[in-house]
């Protein structure tokens, strides 16, 4: 399945018809030939407002050029990398992993310290490749990013959602297809949707594993799990926590063991 998290870029010559506007469109119009869709935004303002957007971004490309360092005095450049550094410690405070490219001529890349750039994925120097073979290389760490997002069991799930795999196992489920012979049932499959539906199984899906042999994409998830939840195992048996939920809630409610 294809998710919706484009390519951002950050320009302020994105609509330009300066050589680097020409530049940066050459490069959004490369990444969209690779099937990954571009927003370009133009205006920088406060450029942590942007890094806000990173749980719908694959990654971000901020341009710079000299320009923006005046006149390369230290107050200039202390100015122009005050912006750019907040920017990057934004994104890094809310996303460990979440590519960043720095897009600029080669001198502009000397105004760069280290701290920032140990954050970054990479400085694109501008025109010294091809627009195709730069958008290659972006979308190559945006799509390793979004493979890295789905936990193992959900990641299986949506592929089996997906590959066209029928779901008999579960009577009167087959993908929510029986829903579509009346008109209050086309209401129903259309306002939850077929994914919801096609991924309503039971635990005896081969290509998702076993909830109670913990096999497969279960096994996978369990152990994902356990350092989240501090301890070396995390069996997902819902209905084990379900029944520990309810006796919880009635001792809380004074009602017995």
């Amino acid at each position: 399945m294809k998710f919706n998290f484009p390519i951002i870029i950050i320009d302020e010559d994105f609509r330009s018809e300066n050589a680097s506007g020409l530049g940066v469109r050459a490069l959004a119009d490369a990444i969209k030939k690779e099937d990954v869709e571009v927003m370009g935004i133009t205006s920088y303002g406060d450029l942590t407002s942007f890094a806000q957007q990173q749980s719908r971004a694959s990654a971000f490309l901020l341009s710079i050029d000299d320009e923006e360092f005046g006149s390369g005095s230290k107050e200039d450049t202390a100015a122009a990398l005050k912006s750019i550094r907040a920017f990057v410690e934004e994104i890094r405070f809310r996303n460990a992993d979440i590519p960043i490219f720095l897009y600029g001529e080669t001198r502009t890349s000397r105004h760069i310290p280290n701290d920032i750039l140990r954050e970054l994925h990479g400085f694109i120097h501008m025109h010294e490749d091809t627009p195709e073979f730069v958008a290659r290389h972006i979308v190559r760490e945006a799509k390793a990013y979004m493979d890295t997002l789905a936990p193992p069991f959900f990641h299986a799930l949506v592929n089996y959602a997906q590959d066209g795999s029928y779901s008999w196992h579960c009577p009167g489920h087959s993908g929510g297809v029986a829903f579509l012979k009346s008109p209050v049932g086309r209401m129903f499959h259309q306002f939850f949707g077929e994914n919801m539906l096609r991924a309503d199984v039971c635990n005896s899906v081969d290509e998702l594993g076993q909830l109670l042999d913990h096999t497969g994409p279960v096994a996978a998830s369990e152990r994902n799990a356990g350092p989240f939840v501090l301890c070396h195992q995390r069996h997902l048996d819902l209905k084990q926590d379900r029944v520990a939920f309810h006796r919880r809630a009635g001792r809380h409610r004074g009602g017995g063991p």
